[in-house]
């Protein structure tokens, strides 16, 4: 019997079925009164809601904030990530030693050392980031391990040929020739920024998009709840989809 082929194409189209799907349970769900408008609405209200949200200048304001936040944690865990594979790949012996901390990372209460954060950064944007530096470096660390791991061993040889020292063989060949790996660590990464610095604003912030969040539903404002945490999904998704569409560049070899 012949296969029927999974074209890209043909995939992402069964995933927006099923998605157009769910959304449509979910509203019939909550129009025929099957669960409380306090606990859940329908996605149609979610939408709504998000579109007014949108249009009020705090509510950007708090976006752009909590996205600064972001970005710089990724940059940071980014360079730290890179930075600590290199050297562990570079290190044999102490890769062994330190494997089996990698392996359980995030299994570890990592969020408990926020509050040390505040203590030691004061309260504001640093602990924030800090914290989501914390979440998402170790990503890029496995990533960059996996992609040093591949390289080719003539790649190395190329580099002795060259006479480059430890640093400009990392920058010239090792790193362009595990792009594609690095860039989706760093593509994991921002999901877990995102949850370490929504978390940490759910508890100290003054501003932000988790205090905004956290706002609505101390003041029972479900339907506003419902539609920041759909546009802040929104948010996460465009940009997680440009950066693995960016990787998928750098994988061809494309522009």
């Amino acid at each position: 019997m012949a296969q029927t082929a999974y074209t890209p194409r043909r995939t992402h189209a069964y995933s927006v079925v099923a998605l157009l799907a769910c959304i449509a349970l979910l509203e019939a769900v909550c129009h025929a009164g099957w669960v409380r408008p306090t606990t859940l609405v329908a996605p149609s209200a979610m939408l709504k809601a998000m579109i007014v949200a949108l249009r009020e200048p705090a509510t950007l304001a708090d976006f752009g904030l909590t996205l600064g936040e972001v970005v710089t944690a990724t940059a940071l865990a980014s360079l730290l990530g890179i930075l600590t594979g290199l050297f562990l790949h570079a290190t044999p012996r102490l890769r062994r030693a330190f494997e089996p901390f990698i392996a359980s990372y995030y299994a570890l209460p990592l969020f408990a050392l926020y509050p040390v954060f505040v203590v030691v950064l004061g309260v504001g944007a640093r602990p924030i980031i800090a914290t989501g530096v914390m979440y998402a470096t170790m990503s890029v660390v496995v990533a960059t391990l996996t992609g040093l791991d591949r390289v080719p061993h003539v790649f190395h040889k190329v580099a002795r040929v060259h006479r480059l020292n430890p640093f400009k063989a990392a920058w010239r060949v090792l790193i362009p020739a595990c792009a594609p790996e690095i860039l989706g660590g760093i593509a994991l990464s921002v999901g877990y920024a995102f949850v370490a610095v929504i978390a940490s604003e759910f508890l100290l912030a003054s501003h932000g998009v988790g205090h905004a969040i956290v706002d609505a539903y101390n003041t029972f404002q479900t339907e506003r709840m419902y539609g920041l945490v759909l546009a802040l999904a929104l948010l996460v998704v465009l940009i997680n989809g440009g950066l693995r569409r960016f990787r998928g560049r750098v994988a061809e070899g494309g522009p």
